[in-house]
């Protein structure tokens, strides 16, 4: 019965979700293991600017990715379905929150948190974005898995690096993602929190699903924009101008005000 309700999923989007959970959950017992036992040994602290920060967060990536797509939408690059399935965003809200908390919490809280151990903060945040981007680019294609199996995973994974092949997946969506992670990474250190990545992470992943879910493409703008809104080298702009509005809002000031 269960391989049943797999069998009628998108079974590479239950791949990578599962991956993602099972390290969040080793990733307790692996800093006990080194001995980081609180949050303040990763460099987070208290954040008396929480709400603030995570609301924030999420309305300015989820506004950006917004403007975005009702700009294609005017200029008839997609179009709206019909009818129009609203009832698919409350869902893929709850998972967008859900995402960006596991995904914070591994990348930006104990993976950087563990680099900084032992690099400065720039060569941190480069590596640890470069890996953010290179774990979201391991995504095997769909074609793959006709029928599933109890051993369907691990099918999966000889052919996670299909992605690599291609250049303009790699300049569109690797170096977005990177440029993504650094601005996550540099939200983390500038706030010593999560609050205000989760936030942002959580608006653009609704942003971008919620999109993909109401419309359909109708014109082909390949290489500046490509599968999606925020694949191409045109999101590269996008995410640039993203972190210039999110520095502009709360990162250019003093830092210290903002922890307790």
């Amino acid at each position: 019965m269960f391989l049943g309700f797999l069998g009628n999923t998108d079974f590479q989007r239950y791949f990578n979700r599962a991956v993602l959970i099972a390290a969040f959950l080793l990733l307790a017992p692996l800093l006990r293991l080194i001995g980081l036992r609180r949050f303040r040994d990763l460099g987070l602290q208290k954040n008396r600017r929480r709400n603030l920060h995570l609301i924030g967060g999420f309305l300015m990536s989820w506004l950006s990715i917004t403007a975005l797509g009702a700009c294609f939408l005017k200029f008839d690059v997609f179009e709206l379905k019909a009818p129009v399935p609203w009832n698919l965003l409350p869902p893929i809200l709850l998972s967008s929150i859900a995402v960006a908390l596991i995904e914070e919490a591994l990348f930006r809280g104990a993976i950087l948190g563990l680099v900084r151990q032992t690099l400065s903060n720039v060569p941190a945040v480069l590596f640890v974005s470069a890996l953010f981007s290179a774990v979201h680019l391991l995504s095997p294609s769909k074609e793959q898995i006709q029928v599933v199996h109890w051993y369907s995973g691990f099918e999966l994974l000889p052919h996670a690096l299909w992605r690599f092949t291609d250049p303009w997946a790699v300049l569109g969506s690797g170096v977005t993602l990177a440029i993504l992670g650094m601005l996550l990474a540099h939200a983390t250190l500038k706030t010593s929190s999560l609050w205000l990545a989760i936030g942002i992470h959580a608006g653009l992943i609704f942003g971008k699903m919620g999109f993909n879910k109401v419309t359909n493409r109708v014109q082909d703008l390949a290489p500046w924009f490509g599968g999606d809104i925020i694949s191409g080298i045109g999101s590269i702009l996008i995410m640039l101008f993203l972190w210039l509005v999110i520095w502009l809002a709360y990162l250019h000031g003093d830092s210290d005000s903002k922890r307790v």
